[in-house]
């Protein structure tokens, strides 16, 4: 079985992948894949792979690309699990003589406290695909560049590691959730339940949808709106619920009638 991350090898979604692996009843390839967009559609066309997807981080909260990639998608949830995010910055040169420094735009957002502390204002930061495309990109840098990243991609690459667990918070976390077209079969408990539907364009529309979570007793822990991208000023509602589907199945029932779309992105367990 083909299991797609977000690329290069190095990343945080590599780290959930192999994770994820333990779960899964089939040998797995892990594979890299350049964009959020690229995994969603490799899984979409076929049964017989899954991928592994950044979704929510708990500085910077939700990912957008993942949300827009996988509600338009036929594939599923099946599982998500938390990643510990430790960044460290580091290069080919020495830390005085930085005047570059490359990394994801998470990655360059969540170390801000760090680089105001450690470099001037004349810093030039540079967004990257990944925070391993940042290290990578090194090679063909002179050693006034560095970048931000795991310090597992950081010593496969033999860089001199400046400082360690640079986040502005250390209690840094993102969470990624597993995707496949087919069930997966893993034998675990469903505990959350992940859905996105479209009201009428009328005053209280969203609040009679809110009201039948409150009737059913279901916790919704996450709201976002998003653009329904077939309709101008049309939005779409990403609503996440701290059950199994199996436990909120009459919620459930009830929000669908009152929409004018619904579907279901999955119900899905917490990999430890």
């Amino acid at each position: 079985m083909k299991l797609y991350f977000l690329g290069p090898k190095g990343t945080y979604s590599e780290l959930s992948a192999k994770k994820a692996v333990n779960f899964i009843n089939k040998e797995c390839e892990l594979i890299p894949v350049s964009t959020i967009a690229k995994v969603v559609d490799l899984v979409n066309r076929s049964f017989e792979c899954a991928g592994i997807l950044p979704v929510e981080n708990s500085i910077e909260g939700i990912v957008r690309p993942t949300i827009d990639s996988l509600y338009p998608s036929e594939c599923k949830i099946r599982a998500q699990v938390d990643v510990e995010i430790k960044h460290c910055i580091a290069g080919y040169g020495k830390k005085e003589n930085i005047k570059h420094i490359i990394s994801h735009p998470q990655a360059l957002l969540q170390s801000q406290k760090y680089i105001l502390e450690n470099f001037d204002d004349k810093i030039d930061l540079i967004s990257a695909n990944s925070t391993a495309a940042a290290f990578n990109s090194l090679k063909e840098k002179d050693k006034t560049y560095a970048a931000i990243g795991s310090c597992v991609s950081a010593k496969e690459l033999n860089l001199n590691i400046f400082d360690e667990n640079i986040g502005d918070i250390k209690d840094n976390k993102t969470r990624f959730i597993l995707i496949s077209r087919k069930d997966l079969n893993i034998n675990k408990e469903n505990t959350r339940t992940s859905i996105v539907f479209n009201t009428e364009n009328r005053p209280g529309a969203l609040l009679e949808i809110l009201e039948i979570f409150k009737k059913y007793n279901s916790n919704l822990i996450y709201l976002e709106s998003r653009p329904s991208k077939t309709v101008f000023g049309e939005y779409n509602f990403i609503a996440d619920i701290d059950k199994g589907e199996d436990k909120i199945k009459d919620a459930l029932n009830e929000i669908e009638k009152h929409c004018n779309f619904y579907k279901m992105l999955g119900s899905y367990f917490t990999l430890e």
